[in-house]
């Protein structure tokens, strides 16, 4: 209902155990689980790490967005142009990484 009022979208709800009419659920998992492989407690990451690793997954370009990032289109949505770039030196300097997480 709340995305329904503020932009105006139509939700959808899969049937459960239907993998195959869930795609983008499922690429989004796969996506969550390479930095939070299953059966690790999440109690075990800071409030930052778990926003480092949602950002970082939100600043992936996605080639179905014409390899826009999925926050670029969404506040486009929602009347807030961006654009996303990065300084060499940062997007070099390595970040973080899969499984490298610091705990705490």
């Amino acid at each position: 209902m709340l995305l329904r009022g503020m932009l105006s979208a139509s939700t959808y709800f899969c049937d459960a155990y239907a993998s195959w009419q869930k795609g983008g659920v499922e690429n989004a998992n796969g996506r969550i689980r390479r930095w939070l492989p299953r059966g690790m407690d999440l109690e075990d990451f800071s409030e930052d790490n778990i926003q480092e690793i949602s950002m970082t997954i939100n600043l992936t370009p996605r080639k179905c967005l014409g390899y826009r990032s999925p926050v670029e289109p969404f506040l486009s949505e929602l009347g807030r142009e961006v654009e996303i770039r990065f300084a060499l030196t940062v997007a070099l300097r390595g970040g973080i990484h899969p499984g490298s997480m610091s705990r705490g």
